[in-house]
């Protein structure tokens, strides 16, 4: 029992080396935060080295305050007590001490490894099925800022690894090889995403800032029988505002946030004292690029598969990349929540002798005013919002002016901007009264109007949707909306005949079966395709003959159940209000599918017995 030994002796000296239980309980703590650095210096982890390395033994001394022989004595007793005890939820004044001392030294709490410290190509020499014997060497590392939950935001050290025999980097997310230029992720969702080169977030607040961009913030407005819901979203950059705000201190924001009101004076951190090489507040950008990657880990690991992004790329081009073939993915049926059904958008009608199914699906459209190509029906989106398009003139644009130096182009866009800022005040009283609300809390003083004369706000996002609130499709029609996309984006959705609905409500209906008629369409021949009450009565003319007799409610029986709607049709302008607070997020169909799962979860919650229909039944075995 050389352990239990080593215990012994340490106790029967504490007089010798002046330290107390607590002391004892710090020491081992500590070394377990350090510990991921002492594994990182070994070849074989399988046994606790016989010293520590010199920089942690003087970490460990300065922390505790202690010199170097007492905890050299220290270690030889509770070595392996430190070796298989698991990881510690150190506290702050732990992680300010750790770090006070650590950080000159190059070794900071919570530094960030690669996962393997073998290699993990199994046509390699280096590859191992276990990771105690490594063969990665050619350390690599870089100071880097990690924006974590609990602990607030670190200073940490980011470490990559390299296999000399097929010459494949190991970073903490993904590996990279010198014969391409690839990044392949590790397989699963990590603990921390990499949202930038020096900036990382922990996935459990991108999971908080996800549930936030979801729900936000909302306020009814009850208007004698009709409710209209205005949500305004939790942008990105507010998410960096509450996190800098709220979370980014290790201290009790509670009381750091309300000093007076709680009389007290706080020691200033020791990260805010440490000249740190990269920022330590949290920036909207970053908060964006890592919920997308968090996104695509999250699709990839639900798949089984990793995610593969080139490696030679900005950012913001890798990422577009990746989003793009998922939201590719997602389109027509490919919608996680396609097959739903549930007792709010499937009834079924009628005695035993004769029943009848009812389904519904709701269509509409929302101009959120993302920017597009001047140039209609253009489907290349801009490299950035300012980026010059101008109908009709190829010239690139002069020094100063987002035209070209055509003093007839700058005079159209001098002419656009002198009424910006008035403009712009106008439309933010607009938006605060509840047209749509402002994406960001606390707007910029640059945000004086549209970013580009060039280019245009005409960019439709459309939704087709199933009554109960489940989104079962989105598309961007460029330009406007076309009944002709609406025929085609509605016939990517139900591509069957068996898939059809039995009712296709939108507001325009009328013209679209005009449309059908007019090519010989009979796709949806089946389909009742009746317009909503509010739109019927607003904008459809008495006088309208066909409208009349093939798109007005009433001549819907079935739709009608004790004088009261059986569906609710307006739930696609209620849900595009909710789309509407989204440009940039738009990007990723991510938001959708959890927006739909959380519609499906209260749908159970509330006993309306949600359940999915075969694919199988819908389009075949084929």
């Amino acid at each position: 029992m050389p352990f239990m030994m080593g215990i012994s002796q340490l106790l029967a000296s504490l007089d010798e080396y002046d330290l107390t239980f607590p002391d004892l309980t710090a020491f081992v703590r500590l070394a377990c935060m350090a510990k991921p650095f002492i594994r990182q210096c070994m070849t074989d982890i399988r046994h606790p080295p016989i010293h520590p390395p010199e920089v942690v033994v003087s970490l460990l001394a300065g922390a505790l305050g202690q010199d170097p022989p007492t905890i050299l004595t220290c270690w030889v007793a509770f070595r392996q007590v430190i070796w298989t005890h698991g990881a510690v939820l150190p506290t702050d004044q732990e992680i300010e001490a750790f770090n006070r001392h650590g950080l000159v030294r190059g070794i900071g709490y919570h530094d960030l490894y690669p996962p393997t410290r073998v290699c993990q190509r199994p046509e390699c020499v280096n590859y191992r099925d276990g990771d105690e014997v490594a063969t990665l060497t050619d350390v690599n590392t870089f100071r880097a800022s990690l924006f974590t939950l609990r602990d607030g935001s670190l200073p940490v050290h980011s470490v990559s690894t390299y296999c000399r025999q097929c010459h494949t980097r190991y970073y903490p997310n993904y590996w990279t090889n010198n014969t391409d230029s690839t990044r392949i992720y590790y397989a699963g969702v990590p603990s921390v995403i990499q949202a930038a080169r020096h900036f990382y977030i922990e996935a459990a607040l991108l999971e908080l800032f996800a549930a936030m961009k979801v729900f936000g913030w909302y306020c009814r407005l009850s208007l004698i029988i009709i409710t209209l819901t205005f949500h305004s979203r939790m942008s990105s950059m507010n998410c960096a505002r509450v996190y800098n705000y709220a979370l980014a201190q290790r201290h009790a924001l509670y009381i750091s946030n309300n000093r007076r009101a709680f009389d007290a004076t706080l020691p200033r951190a020791f990260d805010e004292e440490f000249s740190w090489q990269y920022t330590l507040r949290m920036c909207d950008t970053d908060v964006l690029n890592g919920f997308f990657i968090y996104s695509l880990l999250l699709e990839k690991a639900e798949h089984s598969s990793c995610l593969v992004l080139p490696h030679d790329e900005q950012q913001r081009i890798r990422i577009d990349v990746a989003l793009s073939e998922r939201n590719k993915e997602m389109e027509g049926i490919g919608q996680e929540a396609y097959p739903h059904a549930c007792d709010l958008c499937f009834i079924v009608i009628g005695d035993d002798d004769s029943k009848l199914k009812i389904q519904a699906a709701v269509c509409d459209g929302n101009t959120i005013g993302h920017p597009c190509c001047a140039v209609h029906d253009c489907k290349v989106p801009l490299m950035t919002n300012r980026h010059r398009f101008f109908d009709g003139c190829d010239e690139v644009n002069a020094s100063g002016f987002r035209t070209c130096a055509n003093t007839d182009h700058q005079a159209l866009e001098d002419a656009y901007f002198k009424p910006a800022k008035a403009l712009f005040q106008l439309r933010v009283r607009l938006k605060r009264a509840g047209v749509t609300l402002p994406l960001d809390s606390v707007p910029s003083p640059s945000d004086s109007g549209s970013s580009n004369p060039n280019s245009a706000d005409e960019d439709l996002e459309q939704l087709i949707m199933r009554p109960c609130g489940v989104i079962l499709a989105r598309a961007t029609f460029f330009g406007s909306e076309a009944v002709s996309a609406v025929n085609e984006f509605a016939k990517a959705v139900f591509p069957t005949a068996t898939s059809t609905p039995e009712y296709f409500v939108f507001d325009n209906n009328c013209k679209l079966r005009a449309h059908q008629d007019a090519i010989g369409d009979d796709h949806f021949a089946a389909t009742g395709m009746p317009v909503d009450v509010f739109h019927f009565n607003s904008k459809h003319k008495e006088t309208d003959t066909y409208c009349q007799q093939h798109c007005n409610p009433a001549a819907f029986p079935e739709l009608i159940s004790g004088g009261k709607w059986r569906f609710n049709t307006s739930i696609c302008e209620q849900t595009n209000i909710w789309l509407g607070g989204y440009q940039a997020i738009l990007r990723d169909m991510s938001m959708i599918k959890r927006r739909n799962r959380y519609v499906i979860s209260e749908s159970e919650r509330r006993g309306h017995s949600p359940w999915m229909i075969s694919m199988e039944t819908l389009f075949g075995s084929d």
